[in-house]
């Protein structure tokens, strides 16, 4: 991008735009220095075009989430949330790993060697188990919704549809020509496919981490769901045995 049409800083200047990390089909983030704490931190800006009263809430919802789960070496803290000229932003920690989806694609194959699947899945275990003990199902763990630091230590970020057990929060949700479904397909449990939320504990994300170590270990999934019609897609996860090795 053409640097002189970068923004130099946001938050009435607290945060020093240096340069665009990258840009997504929902956001922008920089590498921004945060001049009040004298640290360098990646500046989401969340694009507003398509943003409603729910999808605003659902940005809250995702940073009270994950400030209410404190520090937790595998799972991404938060380090501020507010508005920049009506546009939402969220400010985290830099992350110099990419995310696990990378990972995959870099991989040889597709596939990571068995040490460092159960190294990442062991680590992605302990941020769930911390997360379940708080209340919070995620609902949409996914190799893009794990992030890795330069030293490798995976951390689960996006809770935006995440569901507490034992509050209120809101639930976002997906409308399909066969209902309600929260998550992402390839990912989703039979009973997420079911649509019904009351029906979802933390067993649908116990199976989305079966099904990334799965995919860690073999380069694919068990479902080939991608490129299926959404009847045949939640078909096949309700109804048909994983493809085998």
């Amino acid at each position: 991008p053409d640097p002189t049409d970068q923004p130099t800083s946001f938050a009435n200047g607290r945060y020093e735009v240096k340069r665009l990390l990258g840009e997504g089909g929902k956001k922008k983030v920089y590498l921004a220095h945060d001049t009040t704490l004298d640290r360098d931190v990646a500046f989401g800006l969340i694009k507003a075009e398509d943003l409603d009263a729910d999808s605003r809430q659902r940005i809250t919802r995702e940073a009270q989430a994950m400030a209410r789960l404190g520090d937790h070496p595998n799972l991404m803290p938060i380090f501020d949330l507010g508005d920049e000229n009506g546009q939402p932003f969220m400010v985290q920690p830099l992350m110099g790993g990419g995310d696990v989806e990378a990972l995959i694609e870099e991989a040889e194959d597709g596939r990571l060697t068995l040490e460092n699947a159960l190294r990442i899945t062991s680590e992605i275990c302990r941020g769930l188990e911390f997360a379940h003990g708080k209340g919070i199902i995620h609902r949409d763990l996914k190799p893009s919704n794990i992030l890795v630091t330069s030293s490798g230590v995976p951390k689960i970020i996006d809770f935006g549809v995440a569901r507490s057990t034992d509050s209120d929060m809101a639930v976002t949700t997906l409308q399909t020509d066969v209902g309600a479904l929260i998550g992402t397909l390839q990912y989703m449990s039979p009973e997420q496919c079911d649509a019904d939320p009351n029906d979802i504990d933390i067993r649908s994300d116990v199976y989305a981490l079966g099904m990334i170590l799965y995919e860690l270990l073999t380069g694919r999934l068990p479902y080939n769901v991608a490129q299926a019609a959404i009847h045949e897609a939640v078909r096949m996860v309700r109804e048909e045995a994983p493809t085998k090795l």
